[in-house]
């Protein structure tokens, strides 16, 4: 009886290690997930130094030229968008769309901080910071679902109950 359950416990504990392997990234998904992370990382400082050079432009540049300054800046972000969506479509990939739309939402801020910028003179940097700060948990909560999501499609795969079933 004893040897029994001692060869019973060591199966499962052989199992549980070989599910435990299995379940260990291997070093190209890894780098998928990193590459991705890495990607995002650098949209959200990109955009944060925009908002930055926004922030800095309000204090330094006489109010004409600023609101000149935004819808410039407004127009050019808009055709850029137009560009990347142009670009997603070429290449049939979602995450570059994802991208542009997010270029395009930045655009929209712009478009509307022209008019921010009159009604909220006094408390105009606070509202920027304000859409730094979305901007930068958008981006956290999206590099952790990107991960996850990478992560749960590797798990995905490594599942062979349907080829099991098809047999």
């Amino acid at each position: 009886m004893k040897k029994e359950e001692r060869k019973r416990k060591d199966n499962i504990e052989k199992l549980s290690k070989e599910i435990e392997e299995k379940k260990k990234l291997p070093k190209e998904v890894k780098e998928k997930i990193n590459s991705k992370v890495f990607e995002n990382m650098i949209i959200a400082a990109i955009i944060m130094i925009y908002l930055v050079s926004l922030n800095l432009g309000m204090t330094n540049i006489p109010t004409d030229t600023y609101r000149t300054d935004l819808k410039v800046f407004s127009i050019i972000l808009l055709i850029i968008t137009i560009m990347i969506f142009e670009w997603g479509y070429k290449k049939d990939d979602e995450s570059i769309w994802l991208h542009g739309v997010e270029v395009m939402v930045i655009g929209i801020i712009t478009l509307y901080l022209i008019s921010l910028y009159s009604i909220y003179y006094n408390t105009y940097g606070a509202l920027i910071l304000s859409i730094g700060i979305a901007y930068l948990i958008y981006y956290a909560i999206k590099i952790v679902i990107i991960q996850k999501r990478i992560e749960k499609e590797y798990i995905k795969s490594l599942n062979d109950i349907g080829e099991i079933i098809k047999k």
